[in-house]
């Protein structure tokens, strides 16, 4: 394959190895957009937010008619830990519930794969925590970066991809 931009042959990937140049790659998708990108973030604090009021909520009704507080704890920790599992079980996929939602996951900027769950915990946690010192800056570089990468992207060697709709069978309706 040869690289539209600086006419180099590169191995079919998601970048060109020579100039960094982004290559379209239809089966592992095209790059999410940042509004899309925001949204998931929303979304996902969103979705944290509100899963925190009803263990709470179960939590405090739990404990209620006791005279210790243990069982209303004991049921927190336990939807806590569950909350957890269900969290790296979509890091492992390369998203969070609000990427799912909008259709859009990490992928490995080399090729596109899944980046692994042990990168996408640098990415969500370390990453993440960089991208929001100095005010955000980190978040916002993706609206100025030809890749549209944020710091949190840069530090775990992702891109943010959305899903391509399949294309209808021939000779059926859209």
């Amino acid at each position: 394959m040869t690289c539209p931009n600086c006419k180099q042959e590169t191995t079919p990937a998601l970048f060109c190895h020579a100039c960094d140049a982004y290559l379209p790659n239809p089966p592992a998708g095209t790059r999410a957009g940042v509004a899309r990108r925001f949204a998931a973030l929303f979304l996902d604090i969103i979705t944290f937010g509100l899963f925190m009021l009803v263990v709470i909520a179960i939590s405090a009704a739990a404990g209620a008619g006791t005279n210790s507080s243990s069982l209303s704890f004991a049921t927190f920790f336990w939807a806590f830990v569950a909350y957890i599992v269900f969290a790296l079980w979509f890091l492992s996929q390369g998203k969070t519930p609000g990427k799912w939602l909008l259709g859009i996951r990490a992928a490995d900027k080399k090729n596109g794969d899944r980046p692994g769950l042990g990168r996408m915990l640098v990415r969500e946690t370390v990453g993440r925590f960089c991208s929001g010192l100095v005010g955000g800056l980190g978040y916002a570089w993706a609206i100025f970066d030809k890749d549209t990468q944020t710091w949190h992207d840069k530090i775990a060697g992702t891109v943010v991809l959305r899903r391509i709709a399949a294309a209808p069978a021939r000779g059926q309706a859209l």
